[in-house]
């Protein structure tokens, strides 16, 4: 009994080795492969840009190396706020059936955070993806705002000088013990009317009571009345992405001006800012700004 129940169990192995050779294998994993291009030119996982920035993503695909089904299609779709938008959405032709390559190009406009996935998909329906987020931020600088700043004559309490730097005004002699930050002067000219000034500005040096002549250190700002309104000037926050200054269209004073009107400035550092009238008052003298400065 014993050699027949080792033989019937032979038999049994024996058949079920034959049967199983009969079966095409199975392939545990038939997808196809896909993979994000590494490499300093290429953005290939999590990452913070500004808004308007672009990134530039590679991707390698290949159809299975078991299966051999040929690649069918190549797309790369964007959520952000829960809303895809299909971006590519290419139909692969012949000569990419096997492998394919491709790098493009995204700018991101809006800030937020957006998926990216890409995704291939072979002739069986059996499809490969790679992913990563993409954290939009505002672009710009961080800006500070100081509203309400009040300039007075040369013989008012209220001072015509200012630093940015501290948001401070001061009257002559304190000008005169902070000439490392002063770097705007208000004053009123016959000729020049109502004007914002750099101290080094040749016009505010023929203002004798000013006593320019006697500083050693004279901020070089350099001012561009611009075309802003006040409603637009109001509305810049916290982060702003200033334009190109143009030191060539650039003067060391903004004159004649009048209520509403907006100054685009450069400090001798590099900061930029924004001066906006707000009143010049009967007196013809004195005068309020609204300052933005770039931090």
């Amino acid at each position: 009994m014993k050699k027949i129940h080792l033989f019937v169990v032979l038999l049994f192995l024996s058949s079920a080795t034959f049967l199983t050779s009969c079966q095409k294998d199975e392939v545990l994993n038939p997808e196809p492969t896909i993979n994000f291009k590494g490499g300093s030119t290429y953005t290939a996982a999590d990452v913070s840009i500004k808004a308007g920035e672009s990134i530039t993503v590679g991707i390698n695909a290949a159809q299975n190396a078991d299966t051999k089904s040929k690649l069918k299609t190549f797309t790369v779709v964007l959520t952000q706020n829960n809303t895809p938008v299909t971006l590519i959405n290419n139909t692969l032709d012949e000569n990419q059936e096997a492998v394919y390559s491709q790098d493009f190009e995204i700018t991101f406009p809006n800030v937020g955070e957006v998926s990216l996935v890409a995704r291939v998909t072979d002739a069986d329906g059996k499809f490969a993806e790679v992913s990563f987020k993409v954290t939009v931020e505002q672009a710009g600088v961080a800006v500070k705002k100081k509203t309400n700043v009040e300039f007075g004559s040369f013989n008012d309490a209220i001072g015509s000088f200012y630093a940015t730097s501290n948001e401070t005004v001061y009257t002559i002699s304190g000008a005169a013990n902070n000439q490392a930050l002063v770097n705007i002067i208000f004053f009123k000219g016959a000729t020049n009317g109502n004007t914002i000034a750099a101290p080094d500005d040749t016009d505010a040096a023929t203002i004798d009571e000013f006593n320019l002549d006697t500083w050693t250190t004279k901020k070089k700002t350099r001012f561009i009345k611009v075309s802003m309104t006040a409603a637009e000037f109001d509305a810049i926050g916290g982060v702003y992405s200033f334009p190109e200054f143009s030191d060539a269209s650039a003067s060391s004073k903004a004159n004649q001006l009048a209520a509403g009107n907006v100054i685009y400035f450069k400090t001798e550092e590099g900061k930029r800012g924004y001066a906006k009238v707000i009143d010049l008052y009967l007196k013809g003298d004195k005068a309020k700004f609204d300052f933005i400065v770039e931090q």
